[in-house]
């Protein structure tokens, strides 16, 4: 199930995230085209939920499982839409 707060670029942030991980904010803001302070608030949103954690102080962040889950939600219920 997709949670409420889950915003589309939260979602784009995870994707990228599973297929580059790990990475720096900067790096993921640039190549998705988000300003970087918004995707830095989204990231700590993410944290804070539980689909991202830094791996090194240097914040390179990576999903973790949970993150993972929530991605197959949402991919889920788009199929069902369709």
């Amino acid at each position: 199930m997709r949670p409420d707060w889950l915003r589309t670029v939260d979602e784009r942030i995870l994707r990228y995230f599973e297929a580059h991980p790990p990475d720096y904010v900067p790096l993921m803001a640039n190549r998705l085209n988000v300003h970087l302070e918004y995707a830095e608030g989204r990231v700590a949103t993410l944290v804070d939920h539980g689909y991202l954690r830094p791996v090194t102080n240097e914040r390179i962040y990576t999903l973790t499982d949970r993150g993972r889950r929530v991605l197959e939600a949402v991919g889920e219920a788009a199929a069902a839409d369709d």
